[in-house]
């Protein structure tokens, strides 16, 4: 429901323990590891001048990125290889990591296990793509066992080539409407799977021009195997023959591979872990600076676990721990984000994420999002039947690790549309078997629309809260009083509103004219904006470009901000109408079925027409109600520029 505190955290370590100190890091999976260079160059990575802190001050004048020449290239290429031989059954276990060990004997572990599963494995690939071949031949040669010649005979003619090969049906034809432009014998020997099967004899002489048609007709040449002889059909015999050889072959070796694969698992599962963790430890070394001596690292970490971290780094001899705050430094000093919200919540944070992370200093909009975003789509698509489908279908989606965060939010979505559904008396699109528990939208269509408006008006008026608040935590005088979303914008809207509404009802909240008065002044207010905040806060020059052009530029800005405004406003009115359309829609196919004569037809169009309003209603309305949540509220109140919390994960 907020975002989390964090703080810098600088550390120096004695290069003796720096692959230590990076597994706890690791290990803590609540590290934003920075570059410690950039820290250092921007001041932000200090050390109080101790006589204890003295050999390390010295050192940070001879600090250089750290130096990481292993190369695993070879090491990676046997994991990928041993994943293949366990058809990627290794999943890596952080149990691995927890304990001291010997990184070189990690590596070893991985080439010994290599070279014992090598060799079996490379013998079962071996049969299992001569098996392959095997089946392809013997696939091509059953479709000539009725020619009664020995293949090496073909083979061996003086005057002639031959080419056995497929054509599609289609080919087929064009063959035989140009078998007078063909110098050669073509005789039809079977059918298979991909085509009809043809020998091709030919002249030598014409053998470049007999290819030449051939590949016209896109014919699809059959190889040979060189190591059997005999006619098609005891060529067939022979390669069933070889078949069941590989095949126990292949039985037995598998039998003594899964053996060995067996023995050798939890040696692997351990050391791919190890190798992981490695992998990661050198992104963390990565960010880090050197000395001869001492190593240097920077890191972004919550403020709740603080002393966790720092009780896991300190058992290494020589460790110095800094934390700094956030208010220590001005300049490129930005906490990441780590947005904090509960499971009802927490869905959400994918969909602010798409429009932009929150800054440190502003309002987590999540809760603000979840909630009117709910309610707009429910309003919108409100119906006790129809929600329930979609929350089902949300369920679904929820054990889909693809598609989590969309059920999440969804079996949310949908909760609200049955909740409205009760409130309009709708089950499925019918409004006469439910009695509304608040009002019938088809039967009151002007107050549909007009609480559509006083809907959007009052989160209009949130958003602009929001606003000031951001502006109050970002200490921005100029836009949190004098600004557009503002205090003077929030008063500006509201005379807006007030004139609006007593030209319609003749009922002024505010006199009229005291309330053209005062936007008159609040107009004033906010197009000098930057002046009179210069002035308060006695910083010169008061404009920060020529003065001309800034009250052009604040004009027009003007202007925009009373077109927004409105069109902000008027926006809502769809909420409304999708309600009304969501009814009128079903009424249509309520109405095709009535005059079907069949029942059953009746019943399938009734059903047609829900699918239809679920799945293509349902998408249009959700993407109104994020369209309503980024333009008419978040353009107010959130501008989405800070950086998310990544912290090194295991």
């Amino acid at each position: 429901m907020a975002i989390e505190k964090m703080t810098m955290m600088n550390v120096v370590g004695l290069m003796d323990y720096v692959d230590d100190v990076s597994r706890e890091i690791l290990l803590c999976e609540n590290v934003d590891i920075v570059n410690a260079l950039n820290q250092i160059k921007d001041s932000h990575f200090t050390l109080s001048v101790a006589e204890e802190n003295v050999e390390e001050l010295v050192d940070m004048n001879t600090i250089k990125p750290f130096e990481d020449n292993d190369d695993y290239k070879e090491v990676n290429e046997k994991i990928n290889k041993l994943k293949e031989m366990y058809n990627n059954e290794l999943k890596i276990d952080r149990k691995y990591v927890l304990e001291s060990y010997d990184f070189n004997e990690t590596l070893k572990d991985i080439n010994d296990t290599y070279e014992i599963l090598k060799k079996p494995y490379e013998k079962i690939v071996k049969l299992r793509e001569e098996l392959k071949k095997i089946d392809n031949y013997y696939n091509n040669f059953i479709h000539m066992k009725s020619i009664d010649v020995k293949i090496e005979e073909l083979t061996q003619l003086n005057y002639f080539t031959f080419s056995v090969g497929t054509l599609t049906k289609e080919d087929r034809f064009k063959l035989k409407r140009n078998y007078e432009n063909i110098s050669a014998i073509v005789l039809h020997t079977g059918t298979s799977d991909i085509g009809e099967v043809y020998l091709v004899m030919s002249p030598k002489e014409l053998e470049i021009e007999t290819e030449r048609i051939l590949r016209s007709l896109n014919f699809n040449k059959i190889e040979f195997p060189t190591d059997f002889t005999g006619t098609p059909l005891e060529i067939s015999k022979k390669l069933e023959e070889r078949k069941k050889e590989i095949n126990s072959c292949l039985l037995k070796l598998n039998n003594e591979f899964n053996k060995i694969k067996k023995e050798n698992i939890d040696i692997l599962k351990r050391s791919l872990t190890r190798f992981k963790a490695q992998e990661k430890i050198r992104e963390i070394k990565n960010e880090m600076v050197s000395s001869k001596n001492f190593f240097y690292l920077s890191g972004w970490v919550p403020v709740k676990e603080k002393e966790k971290i720092k009780k896991a780094i300190e058992k290494f001899k020589g460790s110095i721990i800094i934390f700094k705050n956030t208010h220590d430094n001005k300049k490129n000093f930005k906490p990441p984000t780590k947005l904090m919200n509960n499971w009802i919540f927490k869905p959400f944070e994918s969909l602010v994420k798409m429009y932009g992370i929150p800054a440190h200093n502003e309002l987590d909009p999540t809760v603000f999002l979840s909630l009117t975003y709910m309610i707009l789509f429910g309003a919108m698509f409100g119906d006790v039947g129809q929600g329930l489908i979609l929350f089902l279908i949300g369920m679904f989606l929820k054990r889909k690790s693809t598609f989590k965060s969309i059920g999440s939010v969804m079996t949310r979505l949908s909760a609200s549309s049955i909740i409205f559904g009760f409130l309009y008396g709708s089950i499925f699109g019918f409004e006469h078997v439910l009695d509304p528990l608040l009002v019938k939208p088809f039967e009151n269509i002007n107050l549909i629309l007009i609480s559509a408006i006083v809907i959007g008006i009052f989160l209009i008026l949130m958003s602009f809260l929001y606003s000031i608040i951001n502006a109050i935590k970002q200490r921005d005088l100029k836009e949190g009083v004098f600004g557009r979303n503002g205090l003077a914008g929030l008063l500006f809207y509201g005379l807006i509103l007030n004139l609006i509404a007593s030209s319609f009802t003749g009922y002024f909240i505010i006199q009229r004219n005291i309330s053209i008065i005062m936007v008159l002044f609040l107009i004033v207010i906010m197009v000098t904006k930057e002046p009179l905040t210069n002035l308060l806060l006695n910083k010169r020059p008061l404009y920060h470009e020529d003065v001309s052009s800034y009250y052009i530029e604040s004009g027009f800005d003007i202007l925009e901000t009373i077109l927004s405004l409105l069109s902000n406003t008027v926006s809502f009115i769809r909420v409304g109408a999708f309600a009304l359309t969501h009814v009128g829609l079903f009424v249509a196919f309520e109405t095709i079925a009535g005059l079907v004569e069949s029942n059953i037809l009746s019943v399938l169009v009734l059903i047609m027409g829900n699918i239809i309003i679920i799945f293509l209603e349902g998408l249009i309305v959700s993407i109104q109600g994020l369209r309503l949540e980024y333009y008419e509220l978040f353009s107010k109140y959130f501008k989405g520029e800070g950086n998310e919390f990544k912290p090194i994960k295991f």
